[in-house]
């Protein structure tokens, strides 16, 4: 994952290209749609919604097939500058093998979004070489109410549309996991409940530096041995968890972490990473949080990199916008966390 092809820096006027790798909420979710497209928009963006990202079969939008075209499709468009999730979902992986990652590579464009679209930041990465971006959805982020979230826009902007580093990351003041049911326009009623943020935590001391890769636990995990599987050798690993299946205003459940952690020693990421990231827990209580704190302090505990938690990334809100591929450091000492290479030209 050295050297990735870089895209070119968002401006205002650009076009960008709505997709639904997965999921098909925006298909049952149009007033999301809409208030995700009118935020853009009010950013200074045009938007184009897929052909297919609307569609409903089953639990996906579309077929593989469809979903795999609406990316080619913009990728292939010289019009389109960005590509933007609707949301993630659990069938991603469906899609790598339909991407036209020749294609893809001869035009690099900004490509974000989270949770399960964490396949697409790794098939990316290690088929196209292009650097991607762990970052906002537009049914999650860009839909809120009332607006975008300051802090999630100041570090997409940071990200995608500044052509220098994004530099020091700090703490967002305030957070939330609250969840208002979109089916029945709760979102509406209200903007969600912020609680104050009282900053990340250092489980482990220490300064690293390497390029960032990572994304969300569970959905990075369906790729483990394939040839769709990153190189972490050197590198700072961020992590962050999802919903649970069974109940979407929880967390995941603190088993499946454990699972999934061992599945990330087994596959001996820990012995070849420099650093360590993890976001702040969605849906946990103080009791679960303090034993996730502990799981990781378990997992971590014969390896010397530092290990940062509860940073804004992932199923909280709001959402750092973290590039795949570029130098961060991390200094425990002067409590930094610090992205030093720019990730658009």
């Amino acid at each position: 994952m050295e050297n990735l092809i870089k895209p070119k820096a968002l401006k205002k006027g650009d076009s960008i290209g709505l997709v639904s790798p997965s999921s098909p909420l925006a298909g049952q979710l149009p007033h999301r749609v809409e208030q995700g497209k009118k935020m853009l928009k009010e950013m200074g963006f045009k938007v184009v919604i897929g052909k297919n990202a609307l569609k409903i079969k089953d639990w996906t939008a579309g077929t593989a097939q469809e979903r795999a075209d609406d990316l080619n499709t913009f990728f292939a468009d010289k019009n389109i500058k960005a590509i933007i999730a609707f949301i993630g979902g659990f069938h991603s992986n469906q899609i790598v093998e339909l991407l036209d990652y020749k294609m893809i590579k001869k035009n690099p464009k900004v490509f974000m979004g989270y949770s399960d679209i964490t396949v697409l930041h790794f098939a990316l990465n290690t088929q196209a070489n292009l650097m991607t971006f762990y970052g906002p959805a537009i049914l999650t982020q860009f839909a809120d109410n009332p607006s975008l979230n300051s802090y999630t826009e100041e570090y997409f902007e940071k990200a995608i549309t500044s052509n220098q580093p994004i530099g020091e990351i700090r703490p967002s003041t305030e957070w939330t996991d609250e969840v208002l049911n979109w089916f029945e326009k709760k979102d509406l009623e209200r903007p969600r409940i912020f609680k104050k943020n009282p900053g990340w935590i250092w489980l482990k001391e220490g300064q690293a530096k390497g390029k960032l890769i990572g994304g969300c636990l569970s959905s990075m995990l369906h790729l483990r041995s394939t040839k769709y599987w990153p190189d972490f050798e050197n590198k700072i690993f961020f992590w962050e968890i999802p919903e649970s299946s069974a109940d979407f205003s929880k967390g995941e459940p603190l088993s499946e972490v454990d699972a999934h952690l061992t599945d990330l020693k087994l596959s001996g990421i820990f012995k070849q990473i420099k650093g360590m990231i993890i976001g702040r827990p969605f849906g946990y209580n103080s009791e679960q949080f303090e034993k996730l704190r502990q799981l990781i302090l378990e997992y971590t505990a014969h390896y010397d990199f530092p290990v940062l938690f509860g940073i804004d990334i992932g199923h909280t809100d709001p959402m750092l916008t973290l590039p795949l591929g570029v130098d961060a450091q991390l200094n425990s000492a002067k409590n930094l966390f610090v992205i030093t290479e720019k990730a658009t030209y």
